[in-house]
């Protein structure tokens, strides 16, 4: 293990650890779950194109928040079989004039996997807001791991606002991903290498319930792409349509 991956490591745990903590005095606790017809991350369904649930909790304390994911990934093909995922993030919003700069740190943990797919990822980006218009562009990198079978990078650039008057907001959201490829497992993130994903949606919010719906897709050509690897998963990195429901707390 090298020294940034243990780095990485510690400050995870320690993000989880502080999350939960009886003695942390929290500034604000956030959580919720949520149903959706595709657990899909930057374009690619890490459920297997199937029904997926999720729950998470975020708490934010003396300036940082930590927050953790659980969601079904139905024996996923991308990653190994594995049933669930878990992600684990440590991050930190600083003030720049205009500007809010975002750093994080995050760590991904599959559940009964055939092998070990865990890896993690350090992120950065910035948003600027515009009355209800918030623009945005981020970047997190996966350095190398032999879960991924190399390194791994995506930049993602967003919009999104609320609607005035409705409690509706639309977004929109255009990804990069490439990365250096060492083995077959590069393709759970790049299925057939270098690629670009983009988002739409909207979503309307009366409080605890959020129903949402967005198109995904990427330019990946799905029909003509042949790959080896077992962890490709090329039928389901398509353009499709989800719908989702979520309950807050």
């Amino acid at each position: 293990m090298t020294g940034i991956h243990q780095r990485i490591g510690l400050t995870l745990c320690g993000a989880a650890a502080l999350a939960f903590a009886p003695q942390v005095a929290a500034q604000s606790v956030d959580a919720g779950v949520e149903a959706t017809t595709d657990e899909v991350r930057r374009g690619l369904s890490w459920s297997d194109g199937e029904v997926s649930g999720s729950a998470d909790a975020r708490v934010s304390f003396g300036g940082f928040d930590a927050a953790v994911r659980l969601a079904m990934l139905r024996q996923s093909d991308r990653h190994g079989n594995a049933d669930a995922v878990a992600d684990l993030t440590l991050g930190k919003d600083w003030n720049a004039g205009a500007f809010t700069v975002r750093t994080e740190a995050i760590g991904h943990v599959f559940g009964n996997a055939d092998s070990n797919m865990n890896y993690a990822e350090l992120g950065a980006g910035a948003r600027y807001s515009i009355g209800p218009l918030q623009v945005g562009t981020m970047a997190w990198y996966a350095p190398k791991q032999a879960s991924i079978g190399g390194d791994n990078l995506h930049v993602r650039a967003t919009a999104d606002a609320g609607l005035p008057g409705l409690p509706v907001s639309v977004f929109a959201a255009v990804g990069y991903t490439t990365g250096d490829t060492r083995d077959a497992r590069s393709a759970r993130l790049r299925p057939a290498g270098d690629y670009a994903d983009w988002k739409v949606g909207a979503e309307y919010t009366q409080f605890p319930f959020t129903i949402g719906g967005d198109y995904v897709g990427t330019d990946i050509d799905t029909a003509n792409t042949v790959s080896i690897s077992p962890f490709a998963d090329l039928k389901h990195a398509g353009d499709r349509v989800l719908a989702r429901v979520r309950m807050s707390f």
